[in-house]
Formats: C-alpha cells, structure tokens, sequence
C-alpha cells in the first residue's frame, strides 16, 4: 500500500508541483490549500507525513502543529519556508524544514528517507 502524504501550501503552484512529483513516485498525496483546510483532513484520514508551507492565510503552520501535538497525532513532519527565523522563534528549529526556493528531488530525497522506500 503506498505511503500517503498530505501537502499544504496556499501558493497553487508549489502545491501542484510537489504533489505531481510525489504522485510519479508512487505516493498517495492529498492536498491542502490552508491551515483550516489540513485540519479538515487530519481529521478525517492519517497520514504518514505532511509537507507544510509555515506561512498560510487563517490558519499557519504553527496552529497545525499544534492541533497535532494535542491529537497525539504520529504524522511525520517537513516544512517549506520563505522565513527561516519563525522556526527559530517559536523553538522548531528541529524539525525537518527546506528553505524556499528549494530543489524538488532534495525534498524527494528527504521524503524517501523519512517513509522509507516502499513505493
């Protein structure tokens, strides 16, 4: 069964592009334009990791998090930003995060580590 991930990010453009080249690669990718709009499907499905945009219209990157902590949700996690000092300031600078602009078959690589190659 292949592995599903859950890509969030309101800019269209980068959305597509990563779930299109996650999908060649045999992954189950669903796709979130917003905060609210990732918490709708956490909700309703699991997923074995998210790729999420830090900054994003209603909701960020940052209340996603947290939604998951509290619902002791096991997801794995990378971020993709424009802003590498938010991580910093709110004490993430753990998680696993790609700067924009970044290279697609870098965070491919990162993906196929992070799930293992199952596809």
């Amino acid at each position: 069964m292949p592995k599903t991930i859950l890509v969030v990010d309101n800019e269209l453009r980068s959305r597509q592009l990563i779930a299109h080249l996650l999908r060649e690669e045999g992954y189950q990718v669903d796709e979130a334009d917003d905060g609210v709009s990732a918490l709708e499907m956490l909700e309703k499905k699991i997923f074995d990791l998210m790729i999420c945009d830090v900054v994003m219209p209603r909701l960020n990157a940052f209340d996603v998090l947290d939604y998951m902590k509290s619902h002791s949700l096991s997801t794995s996690i990378i971020l993709i930003t424009g802003h590498p000092h938010l991580l910093a300031d709110k004490g993430l600078g753990s998680l696993t995060c790609f700067m924009k602009p970044f290279n697609m078959y870098d965070l491919l690589h990162k993906v196929e580590e992070m799930l293992g190659r199952s596809t």
